[in-house]
């Protein structure tokens, strides 16, 4: 029987929580963004430097690194530019880092070919890989990173990670999605309230669901540093999917010095979000293959 209980959902219940919170951002955002991508346009295009390792600072690595065996095998799934893969290759045997993005993986393998990196491999796939894909290997830990908040079917993609991992999954996810435009600037702008993305506390509420035993740890995020209104309206358009130049763009700019103005013409935008956290569970699915 359901749960009628909406602090202890099933299972069910969780997961269509989620997918119903997804969909309605897709919905939102088809419905009212100017800025499309053409047809086979990769949306990473001239975004990757921010991805590349050591770019900046990740407080949360030390606490994935100490996840990790030095005889590990681990599957970095949407691994970007090789942030984590890399400095995670010189504390296990192999990476398999997953990317699906042609932009991303040009960056990653640049990195990957670095001295300091140890064993990576780099697949193209778009996980979750088919029941009978035979390109990616079953390891040690199946690790995601930033990569949950939009993906509507939440179950198969978990099942995937266990199917995959002999020992545990662990899941880098934030308290909201860093894509997350802010709430009252979204009304200003649209006219209607935003549909936000799950983050973290929609990810506990299905892992509880399904009976995993989570550890949580959590790190902090630091302040943001002002910016001239120009930088802020450029670095936050793709959130409000706004294209250059327009009179959205231009109302955008202005509810930006409105809501985060200094007195010296500056902008202070908020946190992208409050703080950062590395979930981790056993992998009741490899534990039991």
């Amino acid at each position: 029987m359901p749960s009628t209980n909406p602090l202890r959902p099933d299972a069910a219940s969780a997961l269509a929580a989620w997918e119903a919170l997804v969909r309605a951002n897709v919905e939102q955002m088809e419905r009212l963004r100017e800025a499309v991508l053409a047809s086979g346009e990769d949306f990473w295009t001239g975004r990757t430097a921010a991805f590349r390792p050591g770019l900046r600072e990740s407080p949360e690595l030390a606490a994935i690194e100490a996840l990790a065996r030095p005889e590990d095998t681990w599957l970095d799934i949407g691994a970007g530019g090789g942030r984590f893969a890399v400095p995670l290759s010189t504390h296990v045997a192999r990476v398999v880092a997953i990317e699906p993005s042609s932009a991303m993986r040009e960056t990653l393998i640049e990195a990957a070919r670095q001295p300091d990196a140890g064993s990576i491999e780099v697949v193209d796939l778009r996980w979750p890989p088919a029941a009978d894909d035979t390109t990616v290997p079953v390891a040690d830990v199946a690790f995601a990173a930033n990569v949950l908040y939009d993906i509507a079917d939440l179950g198969v993609f978990l099942d995937a990670m266990e199917r995959h991992a002999r020992r545990a999954c662990i899941a880098l996810v934030t308290d909201r999605a860093p894509s997350t435009p802010h709430p009252d600037v979204w009304l200003a702008l649209y006219g209607e309230p935003l549909c936000a993305l799950p983050a973290l506390p929609e990810l506990l509420a299905v892992l509880g669901a399904l009976g995993r035993r989570v550890d949580v740890q959590t790190f902090p995020v630091r302040p943001s540093t002002p910016m001239t209104p120009e930088q802020a309206v450029d670095e936050m358009r793709w959130r409000y999917w706004v294209t250059p130049g327009s009179e959205r763009a231009a109302r955008l700019s202005a509810l930006l010095v409105e809501h985060f103005g200094t007195a010296d013409g500056m902008v202070v935008l908020p946190p992208r979000f409050n703080y950062l956290a590395v979930a981790s569970w056993p992998s009741t699915a490899g534990a039991s293959a």
